[in-house]
Parts: structure tokens; C-alpha cells; sequence
């Protein structure tokens, strides 16, 4: 079966975007053999940090990857002039193994200058992802895209299968979700009408959750257009460590967090076998 291509995105940061996405992938690779290709189109880099951090490859991207353009920027660059054509970007050009199972394509801040040509640039992924029939290549392709509206997260939406929402149980990310809808629904329109919600997964929750915590969960999923959406039963719990920790901020290497990312992971490939199922009848 294709790979799925998925987004993982929210209007509203920090909640958890990066932490789920860069988890997920991690443990569908690591732990249940699954072939992963993560694609970081955040002009923040944070999912590349994170995954170089725990490989101990900060230097190698700073000294020679960054330099020479190992990195999503190479995907978005487009002709200077009129005379000079398209170059064709090949995966040895921008992929990075990271682990046996997991591949990146890493992210770069200097893509924030990369914002001419909007028609050309906003099928840039898709395109490459076609073009190198990556979706053969792998089980699961990801994108960790940016918490704003922008040419990158419209990118990331027009190139995907699915969209995957990190949200907090509180208004603002709530709120956060809201405009994110708005935004799925403009682009359904206009560029992607096939994508589909994979659903929400609450981050950050407590153990136990406080009347307040609680009706704010309740009124989130029974109100429209919410109520005709998934949301995941399985959740990532606060862990101080996954913040703070000096092993990084990789769910698995956490004893709660692994669970939680371990059962969020079934969950998760439970949730696209039913729809792949529903889409073929």
C-alpha cells in the first residue's frame, strides 16, 4: 500500500506539534519497524533539532548539511532568471538517515526568503514526492509544518493525505483549531478537496483532569464542526522530563511518555487502515 502522507499542524503553538510528530515517527521506526521519511518544513526547525540532538548530529548539520543545502531550502529553490531552468532535486540531494528506519528531509530557517513564486513554490513537496515516487519508498511520510499561516503550510496541506491536530486542553488552543479548520476548508476548495482529518490527540493532559479541564474537553468535541471529527482515546500526559530532560524530548525515552507514544502509535495505524478501508469500499 502507498504511503500515507500526513501533516501534522495547528494554528496555535506550542502545543506539542513537534513533540508528537518527531515521537510518532521515532517509535513507528524504531520500535515497530516501520519505514518513516519526516519532512520539516517549519522555518523553526524544531523537529530537526530534536531528531539531530538525539543522534548527536548538530555539528554535522551545522558544518556541512546546512551549508550545502542537505535541507528542505534545496526543494524550494526556483530559477533567478528567465534564462536559467528548474533544477531537478534528487532524494540523495536532500534526504538524511537518521536511524535504520527513519528518514529526514531537515529543516532551515533561511527558507523564510524563499517566499516568491507562491503558485510555483506551494506544489514544491508534492511534486517531489511524486516525482520521487517516494510514497512506494516509505510506510508513512510526515510533515511538521508550521504553526502559522503561510506559502509552508499550505504546502505541507496541498502535498498531504491527511491532517493530524496536537491540541491542549485549553481555549487558546482551542481557538487555535478553530482557525485551522477555516484554513483546511479553504484549501479544500482551492487546491487539495480529497485531504482528510485523521484526527485530534490531546497533549500535555494531566492524569486526572479538573471540572474545568474537563467541560472545556467536552464543549471542544460536541460542538460544530468538531463533533464530526476523531479524536484520538489515546493522549500524550504532561512529562516534565520530555520538556526539560537531558535525554531530549523524545517520547520513548521517557518511561510515561513511551507508553503514551506507544499506544498513541497503535491508535494511529489503526485510524488509516480503517479509513484506506472505507476509501476502497
Amino acid at each position: 500500500m502507498p504511503a500515507s502522507v500526513i501533516s501534522f499542524i495547528n494554528m496555535k503553538g506550542g502545543v506539542g506539534k513537534t513533540t508528537l510528530c518527531v515521537g510518532i515517527a521515532e517509535y513507528l521506526a524504531n520500535y515497530m519497524q516501520k519505514s518513516v521519511l519526516v519532512i520539516d518544513i517549519d522555518p523553526q526547525f524544531n523537529a530537526t533539532q530534536s531528531i539531530l540532538n538525539q543522534y548527536n548530529r548538530v555539528d554535522e548539520y551545522i558544518e556541512i548539511l546546512q551549508p550545502q543545502k542537505k535541507t528542505i531550502r534545496r526543494i524550494f529553490e526556483t530559477p533567478t532568471s528567465l534564462m536559467e531552468e528548474a533544477k531537478e532535486v534528487s532524494i540523495d540531494d536532500v534526504i538524511t538517515k537518521v536511524a535504520d528506519n527513519l528518514d529526514f528531509i531537515l529543516g532551515d530557517i533561511n527558507i523564510i526568503f524563499d517566499t516568491a513564486q507562491e503558485a510555483v513554490r506551494i506544489v514544491k513537496i508534492k511534486k517531489f514526492i511524486e516525482d520521487n515516487k517516494l510514497t512506494d519508498k516509505y510506510d508513512y511520510i510526515f510533515i511538521d509544518s508550521p504553526p502559522t499561516i503561510s506559502l509552508f503550510t499550505d504546502a505541507a496541506l496541498v502535498a498531504s493525505d491527511y491532517y493530524l491536530v496536537p491540541v491542549k486542553i485549553d481555549h487558546y488552543s482551542v481557538l487555535g483549531a478553530t482557525s485551522l479548520i477555516g484554513v483546511i476548508r479553504n484549501l479544500q476548495r482551492n487546491h487539495n478537496p480529497k485531504i482528510k482529518n485523521l484526527g485530534f490527540v490531546y497533549t500535555n493532559t494531566a492524569d486526572r483532569f479538573t471540572d474545568k479541564t474537563f467541560k472545556i474537553k467536552e464543549q471542544f468535541e460536541t460542538t460544530p464542526p468538531f463533533n464530526d471529527l476523531y479524536f484520538f482515546q489515546n493522549r500524550l500526559s504532561f512529562v516534565r522530563d520530555l520538556m526539560v530532560g537531558g535525554r531530549g524530548n523524545i517520547p520513548s525515552r521517557y518511561l510515561k511518555s513511551r507508553q503514551d507514544i506507544k499506544e498513541i502509535c497503535q491508535e494511529f495505524i489503526d485510524r488509516i487502515t480503517n479509513l484506506e478501508n472505507e476509501h476502497n469500499g
